[in-house]
């Protein structure tokens, strides 16, 4: 949620943020709305085996979004939508980015049409859509960094980080 924590696991030493363009789908299975997420990620342990990926996105803390809808309607071509990503640390930057939806591999309809094979979903489901923003490992995420995810079209999203304790 805007404005609130975003955690790392307590057994990651390299979570790094996932600045990404989400995608609220409709009864028709197209858009109807977008958002900006943060899908953060503990790289470390997903890279250790991948079968540990739902470890390393399932956890307290590991996904942010907002800080607003934007209907499909108002966004003039979601495939140039702009995100920025700022990690702030002590109140200096370390880490910036940028992407652009232009870069994702595949459409929005490819990404809802592999989500719903074999997989019902309701009406409203928000899907994420990958990122083009890779922060170096001296970029991991620590507790009381600040992130922020910009875009012209969807606002700013605002999180505070904080280390998991493992309970």
């Amino acid at each position: 949620m805007p404005f609130g924590e975003i955690g790392i696991r307590s057994d990651s030493e390299f979570t790094a943020v996932e600045a990404e363009v989400a995608v609220v789908i409709g009864s028709d299975n197209r858009p109807v709305a977008f958002t900006l997420c943060n899908d953060v990620s503990a790289w470390d342990i997903e890279r250790a085996n991948p079968l540990y990926l739902p470890q390393s996105k399932i956890y307290a803390g590991c996904c942010s979004f907002g800080p607003m809808l934007v209907t499909a309607e108002q966004i003039a071509d979601p495939y140039s939508i702009v995100v920025r990503c700022r990690v702030i640390r002590d109140g200096k930057v370390v880490f910036e980015g940028e992407a652009s939806t232009a870069q994702l591999s595949r459409r929005y309809e490819d990404l809802i049409a592999f989500l719903r094979r074999d997989n019902p979903i309701p009406i409203g489901t928000v899907l994420t859509t990958g990122t083009g923003i890779m922060p170096p490992p001296e970029a991991a995420l620590r507790d009381g960094d600040i992130v922020e995810i910009e875009s012209p079209q969807l606002g700013k999203l605002v999180n505070r980080v904080r280390k998991l304790s493992g309970v």
